[in-house]
This record gives C-alpha cells, sequence and structure tokens, in this order.
C-alpha cells in the first residue's frame, strides 16, 4: 500500500513549478511524487507527516523533501475540509530539470549531497525559513533566467546551514514506487482528520479500506514504519503539546481534546515522548508576555 503518486508537471513555459498552495486547491493527502519539493508555511499550523515522521508545524516552516518521500501537510484551519487552502508556498523541480549531468559539476557538490540528504526530508529553523520563503515570494512572480538563478541561490543557502533536521527515519523505505494505491491515502486522511476522536478504532480503519485486522496492520506498519495504534497517538500527543503551549486548559481537558480516554494512558505517552509529564512540560514552556516580546518563564523578572 503506497501514497498517491502526484503528478503537477511545469507547464509549457517554465521548466519547474512554483506556486501559491491556495490558488491551486489542492487536497491535503499522502502523497509521492518524482519531484523534489521545496515547501515554505509563512503562517499556519497543524500536522506534517514526512515518511515516518509526524511533527507539529507552525509559522515560518521550510522542509525540503526529496523525490518519491510521501508527504502531507494538514492545517488546523482546513480539518474536515476536501481542499486545504492554508498558505504555503511549494516549490517542484525534478533533478535533472537542468540536464541529467547539471549536479555532477564540482561547483554543485554542495547541492548535491543536499538533495541526496532531503531524501528523508529536511527541516530548516524558522531564521532561515524567512530567508528562503522572501526568495521562494520572488520566484512567484519572476521570468525567464531569473526564476532559475534565485532557485539556485536558494539551494546554495541551504547548503550552508548546519542546524537542519532530518526528518524521516534511517530504515525508512517507501516501496512499489510506481504503483498508484488511494487506500493507504484514504486511511491516513481519515487519520488526520479524526484523530481526536476518542471513539476512533482500528477496526474502522481496516473496514474502510476492506481489509482484516491482521493484513491492515501489517501493511500500515510496512507504510509507515509505525503500528496503527502508535502512529495515531503519536499525533495525539503532538496536538496536546501544541494545546498546552498555546491554550489555558486544564491536563484533564487537553487529554480528552486530543483524543484520549485515559489521563493515566496520557501522561504516560506524553512522558515517553518528551520525557517530562504534561503539567512539567507546560511550566518548563511557560511563557510570560509583555508590549515588546516573549520571554520564557525563568528569563521572566519578578
Amino acid at each position: 500500500m503506497n501514497a498517491l503518486i502526484e503528478n503537477l508537471p511545469p507547464r509549457i513555459f517554465e521548466s519547474f513549478r512554483c506556486f501559491d498552495r491556495r490558488e491551486n486547491r489542492l487536497p491535503a493527502r499522502w502523497h509521492q511524487h518524482a519531484e523534489i519539493e521545496l515547501t515554505f508555511v509563512p503562517k499556519g499550523s497543524g500536522e506534517r507527516l514526512i515518511g515516518d515522521h509526524i511533527a507539529r508545524y507552525t509559522d515560518s516552516d521550510l522542509v525540503l523533501v526529496g523525490e518519491h518521500l510521501p508527504h502531507t501537510w494538514a492545517s488546523d484551519d482546513f480539518r474536515g475540509e476536501p481542499y486545504d487552502m492554508h498558505e504555503a508556498i511549494v516549490l517542484y523541480f525534478k533533478r535533472d530539470f537542468l540536464g541529467r549531468e547539471f549536479f555532477e559539476i564540482p561547483e554543485a557538490v554542495k547541492v548535491k549531497d543536499l538533495l541526496n540528504r532531503a531524501k528523508r526530508g529536511l527541516w530548516f529553523p524558522p531564521e532561515v525559513a524567512e530567508k528562503i520563503g522572501a526568495k521562494m515570494q520572488n520566484i512567484l512572480v519572476q521570468r525567464g533566467m531569473h526564476r532559475i538563478a534565485e532557485l539556485l541561490h536558494c539551494l546554495e543557502m541551504l547548503c550552508e546551514y548546519e542546524n537542519t533536521v532530518v526528518l524521516a527515519s534511517e530504515g525508512y523505505k517507501c516501496e512499489a514506487k510506481s504503483r498508484n494505491d488511494p487506500k493507504m491515502s484514504l486511511v491516513l486522511q481519515h487519520i488526520v482528520e479524526n484523530f481526536t476522536d476518542a471513539e476512533l478504532q482500528i477496526s474502522q480503519l481496516a473496514e474502510l479500506v476492506g481489509m482484516n485486522h491482521s493484513a491492515f496492520a501489517r501493511s500500515f506498519r510496512n507504510t509507515t514504519g509505525h503500528t496503527p495504534t502508535r502512529y495515531i497517538n503519536r499525533l495525539r500527543v503532538g496536538f496536546a503539546r501544541r494545546l498546552l503551549l498555546e491554550q489555558n486548559l486544564s491536563v484533564l481537558n487537553v487529554c480528552y481534546q486530543s483524543g484520549f480516554a485515559s489521563v493515566s494512558h496520557f501522561n504516560k505517552l506524553f512522558k515517553s515522548e518528551f520525557s517530562m509529564s504534561p503539567r512539567e512540560f507546560r511550566e518548563a514552556h511557560l511563557f510570560v508576555h509583555d508590549s515588546s516580546r516573549a520571554v520564557p518563564a525563568h528569563e521572566a523578572k519578578v
């Protein structure tokens, strides 16, 4: 079972695509493609799934996704909607869009290494993302060779940053890339839209694609690297993390709003993920706001 294979070829007057995601009305779905993808989210929040990596994303999110690496972004604002219209600039290009040997030249050795590392997905911190995002905004309106020069400059800049985060695990593999099977896309989309529902059952997911429980669980793990239960719980814990940071809710309310039916189970999973309890996590990341900036609680003056 594999991610949907998306086909978004460049238009006849361009060698690569760059667009504002809102204009293309793309559904939020688990997919892969032959192109390398650079995605910048100026504002927004939600879940980002790259291979077997699951995490929250917020403003100024920048990720470079390699060829055939399954991925999706699911924003909070458009959860359950047929199209995800949150703001994002997306850039697609094939490795050989400038010729099969272009990235083999000596001047491109760092870029070649960057693209190879992107096969597992690379995340860049906000201070980097904002600079690259500004250049991607320029590409949206440029024409001719200026577009190519700007793209190459983006890649050159990304090579200079060492504090990137590799997303998918080293052992993650996407098998049978050439086959388009919509079942896993349907299941993962259903999970993303319903993981906060405590009544969500693995048997429902298996029934959704007409499989028995054991076959479904085996196929799910082969594709994502996780059991269905682990996958759902990681989404729930990530969502709980955001609620603890952004909402003035009790730990009990955070537990239930994240889809957990048991507070003890929630505390156990959260501590396993973040090495501290939900209450300890909130206290450690408490922010005190003033008129000019937000500072961590331990830096705030009494």
